[in-house]
């Protein structure tokens, strides 16, 4: 894919603008929901749509934005490609009946 993301659609004009508002917003803390109930609470220098465009929902407002840092990002932005990989048709060709079993 061209450039160093996985990024499909562009980032909206201002992203910079947007970005420093929402780790502004979340105070630099990452906001992934972990077990207990909680946040994941490490540095989070990273923003990252909670509904991404793959899915067909292009919403950069600031209530599908938040704060995470770089290991959930990866993790969340990893699963996501996994589930766009998954979900292609096969181009494997069909197997072929093997030759001794051929009437």
């Amino acid at each position: 894919m061209p450039g160093q993301g996985r990024r499909t659609a562009p980032l909206p004009k201002g992203w910079p603008r947007i970005r420093a508002r929402i780790l502004r917003r979340d105070g630099h803390v990452c906001q992934w929901r972990v077990a207990t109930g909680g946040i994941c609470g490490e540095p989070a220098n990273q923003v990252d749509h909670k509904v991404n465009a793959a899915s067909g929902v292009d919403d950069h407002s600031d209530a599908n934005l938040w704060a995470l840092c770089k290991w959930h990002h990866d993790q969340k932005t990893g699963r996501e490609a996994s589930a766009v990989a998954h979900a292609r048709p096969s181009r494997a060709r069909p197997a072929e009946a093997h030759p001794g079993l051929l009437p």
